[in-house]
């Protein structure tokens, strides 16, 4: 159990939160390419889709930007 808490104190807690959200967006994103290929998505649904990417894409660059205060400053 000692290796185990070892091994978690040494990671980023910043950056295991961008992956945790970053997770379920992946797949979501996921799901919509798969449904747009089977239907003519309109343009609010493109633009919807692509407001998602902007939004999660830029809070991933914030948490992996140098000087965040991370365990590799």
């Amino acid at each position: 159990m000692k290796r185990l808490w070892r091994r978690v104190n040494r990671y980023d807690a910043a950056r295991v939160s961008a992956i945790a959200v970053a997770t379920p967006v992946v797949a979501a994103l996921a799901a919509y390419v798969l449904a747009a290929s089977s239907a003519s998505p309109k343009v609010g649904a493109l633009t919807a889709a692509g407001a998602l990417v902007a939004v999660a894409g830029s809070g991933l660059l914030y948490a992996w930007r140098l000087g965040a205060g991370g365990l590799s400053d």
